[in-house]
Order: C-alpha cells, then structure tokens, then sequence
C-alpha cells in the first residue's frame, strides 16, 4: 500500500466532451436549415464526460488483451 493514499479513495478519470468541446451545449440543425442551441446529451452539459475504474480495466481490456478474430 503506498503511504498517504485513503484506502477508500475511488480514482475518477475525466475527459472534455468530444460532442460539444467542454462548452456543455452543441447547435443542432434540422431539416429547414434552422440551428438550435442544445444542451449536450453526451456529458449531461457539464463538459466532462466521467469514468469508472472499471469503465477504464474494460476500455484497456477490448483494447489491448482481447483475441482478435
């Protein structure tokens, strides 16, 4: 165990949304050509987008360890 780290410390890994840049909202146009400010459904507006240690093991996992077919 290394000194100085709370065992029940949970690391948490955070990104900036790629869907709307860190900004928390993205413009959307639809079919009439119309641009509407939107909030972002990727990171729920907050700009971050979070992940889980065990989001990260499966995402190293399917990445680097799995039998390719």
């Amino acid at each position: 165990m290394l000194k100085g780290v709370d065992p029940g410390f949970i690391m948490s890994y955070k990104a900036i949304c790629d869907n709307c840049k860190g900004n928390g909202y993205t413009y959307v146009t639809d079919t009439k050509k119309q641009t509407e400010v939107k909030q972002c459904w990727m990171c729920e507006s907050e700009g971050e987008i979070n992940w889980s240690q065990a989001q990260v093991d499966d995402f190293i996992y399917n990445t680097y360890f799995r039998k390719r077919v």
